[in-house]
């Protein structure tokens, strides 16, 4: 008998420890970092990143071409030369294109800022959903347990009610409906975990708990500034403009330099010759015209766009802040007036037996307002948490996370 309660222990102590393994009960900021690190959508942006800095640092001048030639004779003699040549566009060709590209990588590094702070607020929400849908489940177990302990009441007033016995089978129908949600409750969590170690570039055997995280607080009007969306808008339009300046600049002439040295031969004197030569892109006029008219054209494009989201996302702060804060008092009466009224309800009636349909319906009602509200809560603080996430968007990222 001994040996078999200690199987008993130490095979409930190997499940514990192997369930450790298989989880982890990780912390808001604990999981964050961990995206920081190992989030792959980062790892994406930092490498593009990397690819306009390699091409922002080239002068976008043309190689030059060396050749060299070897020349036999019929009376068999033999001779010799070579070419260096090289192509220099107009300088303000080779400035206004470098400008360009600078514009572009400093544009893409506002770009990855920016879209690594909607990866860590979507890691955000991902994480309270997670959390939600780990208090939901407890919610709905409690409510269960509650709606049992209702039907142990009801059976004893049923016997003598007939519509004591409508009010049972239309609860003991609810019980099983609470059964199906339980289920749907528990299926959300496992999306969501794999969600969460996909986030984070781990195996699908990882499965996180999440613990509850402290409450967002309201962004202040002052706190927020254009986000790193608009930085990239504004470089991307300077980028434009830069290509602008090169387009104008096609109409003006490139260089060509040679030089040729060439050995004495039967028929020739030794010589040097030296030649600069310059291109006329006016007399295909057509030509520049339409490139700097394509350029004009996006430059304008660009900026219409930057005022029409500039205009859009300020008039979509004052909507955020609004919505936040009715959210915000809404979860206080609930946090602060409707649940704790509500739990005091319930443990007032819960030793009170019904003695008839009405005091049964009403003795439901009282036991299970507590845990509705509670699941109320959970859904509003993730709207609010929502809604923060989206005025947070037009904020810069902070010093530790710009690292």
């Amino acid at each position: 008998m001994n040996f078999i309660w200690i199987s008993i222990v130490v095979l409930s102590v190997t499940q514990s420890v192997l369930a450790e393994n298989l989880s982890e009960n990780l912390t808001l900021d604990q999981y964050l970092n961990l995206v920081l690190k190992q989030n792959l959508d980062l790892k994406i942006e930092d490498a593009k990143l990397q690819v306009l800095d390699a091409k922002s640092v080239s002068l976008g001048l043309p190689p030059p071409m060396v050749s060299f030639n070897r020349m036999k004779e019929e009376d068999g003699s033999a001779s010799s030369s070579f070419e260096i040549s090289q192509m220099i566009p107009f300088p303000t060709k080779l400035t206004a294109n470098h400008s360009a590209r600078k514009y572009a990588f400093e544009a893409q590094k506002q770009s990855k800022f920016f879209s690594q702070k909607q990866i860590l607020l979507n890691a955000k929400l991902l994480y309270l959903t997670l959390w939600q849908n780990q208090e939901k489940l407890s919610l709905l177990q409690e409510k269960k347990t509650l709606l049992q302990s209702h039907l142990k009441l009801s059976r004893s007033s049923a016997r003598s009610d007939s519509f004591a016995t409508v009010h049972l089978l239309k609860s003991e129908s609810d019980l099983d409906m609470l059964d199906t949600e339980i289920e749907s409750a528990k299926q959300m969590i496992l999306e969501r975990q794999f969600a969460l170690a996909t986030s984070i570039n781990a195996e699908t055997s990882f499965k996180m708990i999440a613990r509850e995280p402290k409450i967002s607080g309201v962004p202040l009007l002052s706190d927020l500034q254009n986000s790193h969306y608009f930085k990239a808008k504004e470089l991307n339009l300077e980028s434009l403009n830069a290509k602008v300046t090169e387009a104008k600049s096609s109409w003006l002439p490139d260089f060509n330099l040679k030089y040729k040295q060439m050995e004495k031969s039967a028929a020739n004197m030794a010589y040097n010759e030296i030649m600069v030569g310059i291109t006329l892109p006016f007399v295909f006029f057509w030509e520049p015209y339409s490139f700097s008219k394509q350029a004009n054209q996006e430059a304008l494009v660009g900026q219409y766009e930057l005022t029409k989201e500039k205009r859009n996302i300020n008039a979509e702060k004052f909507i955020l802040l609004s919505r936040i804060e009715s959210l915000k008092k809404q979860l206080d009466i609930l946090n602060l007036k409707l649940i704790p009224r509500a739990e005091k309800r319930m443990k007032l009636v819960h030793n009170i037996v019904p003695r008839d349909l009405e005091t049964l319906q009403d003795h439901r009602e009282t036991m299970e307002a507590y845990p509705e509200l509670k699941l109320k809560a959970i859904d509003l603080r993730l709207e609010f948490e929502k809604s923060v996430a989206d005025l947070e968007k037009y904020m810069f990222l902070k010093e530790s996370e710009n690292e």
